[in-house]
């Protein structure tokens, strides 16, 4: 059956089968993921998290089995420092992803593996093996669901995260064969995430990374415990394929052709997962990079655009929300991230905090930049274009066009991007990542991030102390 494979796969996996890319690519992964999350935990998702925690156990978050809440002092019980991490990661739209499996990964997996880690006080070695146990895992089974899972309303983060979250507590946790398999079992029957809550304007979305943190966790616990979970959770005719990927009259199990995916168990090249640069949703990216080309050519001139098309594929044309009504909105909206990027020419979490501050999310404002931009969206028009819709999934392309008026060259100015920067044809150098988090966390003292260098070497309790100063 699928998931004892996966489950062999994850409890025979020993950090030496690594290779040197996976170990630099997830390093890289890990510091993207504190600098986002030490930013993270201060957005108001992750302070309602931790106070609602904090409330159920009534004030006392000083329990046996200790785990740190990142960018903060406090420590608290496993599931409830995963759950919260796992917000904060989310938070902003700045975590790390795979293009394919159309999934988030580290925001997911790093929490689980912290918390685990940290309490237990592993190597660092071991933290290694369930991060990249969570990524094989993550991507493999983002990959077989996608993209009909995506397209029936699932959020793959909220859903396949949960089976990932298990599989990356199972491997820290030490489980046998038959423990995992019961472990994913129960994980398979938790799995949820949908994605009117991205698109709703809600905190639901974090939320999803976090209860996928909090159930992968709880299901390797009952699992190691005794506890049961269903081994055809996966393929069976009541299942995750069955019921969450495809229509239950079309599902054929043989159409998913999960023995020759078992065949990649253990070969995915963890160097293809992406990682952001702007705080938006990651179809939303391209568009900023094509916008931020053409503002290198008009310079401040932006009053003078007399109309934006942006033709792109259908996924990303759907996030044309014209009216953002809060912060989570403007992250899922295309028209919004396009002219910003066409009148300020920096999309940082600073300045689209500051942009709100002066009222981009008000009827009214008095700041020039900001009624340049609700401008632009006023006159700005959102195509799917057929012949960029067939490069999707593989490429996520998008065609922005410009009409300046007569008084400023009165001419049309249009460039594509076809990847957007972060993914692995387009990367990302060690260096940008950094200085993304300096921008999030100025204050930080950036020499800490050297421990990451050598995890191997460490301990993580000291790993965690290094990092949370």
């Amino acid at each position: 059956m699928f998931l004892q494979n996966i489950s062999k796969f994850i409890s025979n996996y020993r950090y030496e089968q690594a290779t040197v890319e996976s170990v630099t690519t997830v390093k890289a992964a890990f510091l993207d993921f504190l600098g986002g999350t030490d930013r993270g935990v201060g957005e108001p998702a992750s302070q309602i998290a931790c106070n609602t925690i904090n409330e159920i156990f009534h004030g006392n978050l000083n329990l046996n089995l200790k785990a740190s809440v990142i960018g903060t002092n406090i420590k608290t019980g496993i599931l409830n420092a995963g759950l919260i991490n796992g917000i904060s990661a989310h938070a902003m739209e700045l975590d790390d992803g795979h293009r394919g499996a159309q999934i988030h990964l580290g925001s997911v997996i790093f929490p689980t593996a912290l918390a685990i880690a940290e309490a237990y006080d592993l190597t660092g070695k071991e933290f290694l093996e369930g991060v990249i146990v969570g990524y094989e895992v993550g991507i493999l089974l983002g990959q077989i669901v996608n993209p009909e899972h995506r397209n029936k309303g699932f959020h793959t983060t909220g859903t396949v995260g949960t089976f990932i979250a298990g599989a990356v507590a199972s491997k820290l946790l030490k489980l046998d064969d038959g423990q995992v398999l019961n472990a994913l079992g129960l994980c398979g029957t938790q799995a949820a995430g949908l994605l009117e809550s991205d698109h709703g304007g809600s905190m639901g979305k974090p939320l999803h990374v976090g209860k996928a943190v909090y159930n992968g966790i709880l299901s390797a616990y009952l699992a190691r415990n005794g506890f049961t979970g269903s081994i055809t959770i996966f393929e069976g005719n009541e299942g995750f394929l069955k019921t969450m990927v495809v229509d239950g009259e079309e599902y054929n199990i043989d159409d998913f052709s999960l023995e020759n995916v078992l065949k990649d168990i253990g070969k995915v090249r963890v160097r293809d997962i992406y990682f952001k640069k702007y705080p938006f949703c990651r179809h939303l990216h391209s568009s900023i990079d094509t916008a931020l080309k053409l503002k290198s050519s008009i310079g401040e001139e932006y009053d003078h655009i007399q109309n934006v098309a942006i033709k792109t594929y259908s996924v990303a044309a759907d996030h044309n929300n014209y009216n953002p009504k809060n912060i989570e909105e403007l992250r899922q909206s295309l028209p919004y991230a396009v002219a910003i990027a066409l009148v300020v020419g920096e999309v940082s979490v600073d300045d689209v905090n500051q942009l709100i501050e002066y009222g981009l999310l008000d009827n009214y404002s008095t700041v020039d930049k900001v009624n340049s931009i609700k401008n632009l969206v006023d006159h700005m028009v959102i195509v799917c274009d057929d012949k960029l819709n067939e490069l999707y999934p593989d490429k996520r392309p998008s065609n922005v066009i410009i009409k300046l008026d007569s008084t400023f060259r009165n001419g049309v100015f249009q460039n594509i991007t076809f990847i957007p920067k972060g993914d692995f044809e387009n990367p990302f150098q060690l260096r940008e990542l950094v200085d993304k988090f300096k921008g999030l966390n100025p204050q930080y003292d950036i020499k800490n991030l050297m421990v990451i260098d050598s995890l191997e070497d460490y301990t993580m309790k000291y790993v965690v102390q290094k990092l949370n100063r």
